[in-house]
Order: C-alpha cells, then sequence, then structure tokens
C-alpha cells in the first residue's frame, strides 16, 4: 500500500505510514461502535417486548436529520481547506490528512451515534434512518492515504488529478 518512499518524516513527527496506520485504527474503531449498537439494537426489537409510544421519535429524526445536512457538508469544507497543498499539486502533511479525514469521519459517527441514540429513547425504527444514511457514507471514505504519497497536478487538470482519499 505505501512504498519505501513514504517512510521518511514528512516536515514533522509523523511519518506517512504512522499517519495512515493511525488512520486505519481510527476508522475502524469508528466502524465497529455502530456496528455493535446496531446489533443491540436489532436484538432488542427482535423480541417483540417494546412498549408502544405514541411518539415515535419524529423530531429526533429530524433533529438527526438537520446535524447531518448541516455539519457533514461543512466537515467536508473543512477538510478541503486542510488539504489545500493537494489542491494545489503538493503531497497534504500527515498530521493536516489525519486531522481533515477525522473532521469528517466524526461528523458523520456523531450524528449516526445520535441517530441510533434516538431508536434506544423512542422504541422504534425511525429516529435511526438518518444513522443509515451517515455509515453508508462513512464506509465509503476508508483511508487510502493517497493524498499523502502523490504528487498530483491541480484540480483544474483533469488528466493527473485525483480525489484525495
Amino acid at each position: 500500500m505505501l512504498n519505501a518512499a513514504s517512510q521518511q518524516k514528512t516536515g514533522g513527527s509523523l511519518s506517512v505510514a504512522s499517519a495512515i496506520r493511525i488512520a486505519w485504527v481510527t476508522w475502524l474503531t469508528l466502524l465497529i461502535i455502530p456496528f455493535m449498537v446496531s446489533l443491540y439494537l436489532i436484538w432488542k426489537f427482535s423480541s417483540g417486548e417494546t412498549a408502544v409510544r405514541r411518539d415515535d421519535g419524529q423530531v429526533w429524526f429530524l433533529i438527526s436529520f438537520l446535524y447531518l445536512l448541516a455539519v457533514v457538508p461543512m466537515s467536508f469544507f473543512w477538510r478541503a481547506h486542510l488539504f489545500k497543498a493537494y489542491y494545489e499539486g503538493n503531497p497534504v502533511q500527515p498530521p493536516k490528512y489525519l486531522f481533515g479525514m477525522i473532521s469528517v469521519w466524526m461528523a458523520l459517527e456523531i450524528g449516526g451515534l445520535f441517530s441510533l441514540a434516538g431508536c434506544l429513547i423512542y422504541d422504534s425504527l425511525l429516529p435511526g434512518v438518518p444513522a443509515l444514511v451517515a455509515f453508508m457514507f462513512f464506509v465509503t471514505f476508508w483511508p487510502g492515504g493517497r493524498a499523502m504519497t502523490r504528487k498530483v497536478g491541480t484540480s483544474q487538470d483533469p488528466e493527473v488529478y485525483r480525489s484525495p482519499r
């Protein structure tokens, strides 16, 4: 995945290899947490012994949805700001790569877990719909490290530009 040239330290105390290792551990940890919460919810709702409430969590659903609608795009803009060097054709520094990717991951994770908490509070699956959307996006943003290792052309040059991951 990473070559020998990426093993050197770049400007700071964090090498590309250690940054990608930290990114993978963080991503996998953030992937396992909602998976376990989802398994618990499936187990809880499969017994059929949940109390029926008149309020099925529509307000919680809307709050979760509005959070994802507002915060997740802001996290992408923040990552784009941190990856400014990549868009200029230079590799991103490992600390900026970690901070940018973890910002996006945490925005999705917090929104998804907040949504799943609504499932637990209201004994309904309706508040969990935004969690499904959040975790589907989360899974597609695995850490590839391309932004740290490849010197590419500018974003205006479609022949050499690749989206950072």
